[in-house]
């Protein structure tokens, strides 16, 4: 597989402050309730504090499941993860990289992805990733 691409930032305002926020960005079990795209469900398969595996199962009942592992954790400010899907399609490494920043009215968030799986087309990701921070929001409203 050729090597994936980058994703512009998706941003949002939450009006929670940094530390709620971060803590719903590291916890596996918060991270399952609102980072999975609308018309799918979403379980944590095994957790260990630095990795965890998700799988995400679709309205016609198939799956896809991926490991994710914590690169970096900067309380409050930054969360670099390293995402290995199962699919062959989505072979290799991708990286999110979320960053917080304390603002008027709460926390602004942003989700950067490099490597994004070829497969996986950057305005369905964008999509994703901006309807995942609407549920991040109603998540810590």
């Amino acid at each position: 597989m050729t090597a994936g691409h980058g994703v512009s930032p998706v941003s949002r305002l939450i009006a929670a402050p940094p530390e709620a926020v971060y803590r719903a960005c590291t916890d596996p079990d918060a991270i399952v309730q609102w980072r999975v795209p609308q018309a799918m469900s979403g379980s944590i398969d095994r957790v260990d504090g630095a990795r965890y595996r998700v799988t995400l199962t679709y309205p016609d009942g198939h799956a896809d499941r991926y490991d994710a592992t914590f690169i970096e954790r900067l309380p409050n400010a930054k969360i670099v993860e390293r995402i290995r899907f199962d699919a062959a399609d989505r072979a290799g490494d991708m990286t999110m990289t979320t960053t917080l920043r304390a603002v008027k009215g709460g926390t602004e968030i942003s989700i950067r992805y490099d490597g994004l799986p070829n497969s996986i087309r950057a305005e369905d990701n964008d999509e994703g990733t901006r309807e995942a921070l609407v549920q991040l929001a109603i998540f810590l409203g």
